[in-house]
């Protein structure tokens, strides 16, 4: 198979400035792997392309859509792994000619391992216009573990084998609830913490880890750019989430004027836009606790603000809304992930951040919380801060015990 193919590059190459024939050939060749780097022997392999589904008009007029991969071809690789799988010009795009088509992308792909026992799964993803030849699909071989410590748990796992030229890989951990994301850590230096209360009471009670690489080949006349992703089978976690004392709240970002019902308290999970205050963005967002709490810890989901890195959020608690008491900082933000795969930009975004914010131990009961944002001016360290602005948000948590005179 490597002969036939580099009898062929030359004359890939020759075509590479020019328009193809529909049915001009597109070849797409590489090698897949067991875990243990011998040739892959689990069947053939599925290449997937993103329809367009649930297709609709927003606001503006336009034609918006969810996108959902479906398997297109089987590729099958040789006893050695290789693969050689051939496509047409109009499949890709290559022959410049437009026509309908049902896809989100005509020239982005996915080339998938058969799916592993328990949920795990592995697939480069990729955009293909001319002949490429992809990095190694290797299954991994994950054996995701869960070491219980007080207060929760510490997720570790067997790092994925370096393969050819494919980047190091970020991890991510997600705790997944059926209306949206619940939680998402990502554990560049691994093993990181699941406490209980992040996964609330609308988890499936699973941790959910995931190695995710981006990278590039480059050729003479094409530039291949690649995702490599594989998805551990979902570890089921030893605790349950409990309901926090915020459930069902009213909420506001003037606090005269309460919104009931809150869609940041009321335990569904889709990202919500955080009504404005006046004419810009609000700089605080009030949680108006039905009854007294003594509060531990506070977490927001899903939390996307008007600036980066370098934000910290601040927690304050009141009993009469008149006088706040400082209960807690978050760490300073750190930058959001560049190196993150989303199924679907629609349901899960970069951008977004989930803080667990541990308070003082000794914090008085309350009856309000209130959150409100600093930001630094510039990018340089120790320079004049600012207010920040909420801009949008999945839930927010407060946990804590009664409130006993």
């Amino acid at each position: 198979m490597r002969v036939r193919l580099s009898r062929l590059l030359p004359l890939c190459v020759a075509l590479g400035g020019c328009a193809m024939e529909p049915d001009d050939p597109i070849y797409l060749s590489g090698t897949a792997l067991e875990a243990d780097g011998t040739p892959w022997r689990g069947g053939p392999l599925s290449l997937m392309r993103p329809r367009k589904v649930n297709i609709r008009v927003n606001e503006y007029g336009g034609e918006v859509w969810d996108t959902r991969y479906e398997p297109w071809a089987e590729v099958t690789p040789g006893e050695d792994g290789l693969f050689l799988h051939r496509l047409n010009a109009r499949d890709t795009g290559a022959d410049r000619l437009d026509r309908p088509h049902p896809w989100a992308s005509l020239n982005l792909f996915q080339l998938h391992l058969p799916p592993r026992e328990e949920g795990a799964r592995d697939f480069l993803e990729f955009e293909l216009i001319r002949d490429a030849d992809v990095p190694p699909l290797r299954a991994w071989d994950s054996h995701v573990r869960a070491q219980e410590e007080a207060g929760g748990v510490r997720l570790s796992w067997n790092p994925v084998v370096p393969t050819a030229d494919i980047p190091e890989p970020e991890y991510f951990v997600r705790l997944r609830g059926e209306t949206g994301l619940a939680w998402r850590v990502v554990a560049s230096s691994g093993e990181p913490w699941l406490r209980p209360e992040m996964l609330e009471d609308f988890t499936d009670g699973f941790a959910h880890v995931q190695s995710f690489s981006r990278g590039a080949r480059v050729w003479f006349t094409s530039t291949l750019y690649y995702s490599a992703v594989s998805e551990a089978p979902p570890l089921p976690l030893p605790f349950a989430g409990p309901v926090p004392a915020s459930r069902g709240a009213a909420c506001a970002v003037v606090e005269t004027r309460p919104i009931t019902p809150c869609p940041f308290t009321d335990g569904r999970l889709e990202p919500v836009q955080v009504p404005f205050s006046g004419s810009s963005l609000a700089q605080d967002l009030f949680i108006l606790l039905r009854e007294p709490v003594r509060p531990r810890r506070v977490l927001l989901r899903g939390l996307d603000t008007s600036s980066h890195a370098g934000e910290v959020l601040h927690v304050e608690g009141s009993v009469d809304g008149k006088t706040w008491i400082p209960l807690g900082d978050s760490a300073p933000f750190s930058q959001a992930p560049q190196n993150l795969h989303v199924a679907d930009p629609d349901t899960e975004r970069a951008v977004e951040r989930f803080l667990d914010v541990p308070l003082a131990p000794d914090a008085p009961p309350v009856s309000r919380i209130r959150l409100w944002l600093t930001a630094p001016w510039t990018e340089y360290p120790g320079g004049p801060r600012g207010r920040g602005y909420f801009s949008s948000l999945r839930e927010v948590s407060v946990f804590g015990a009664p409130a006993i005179d």
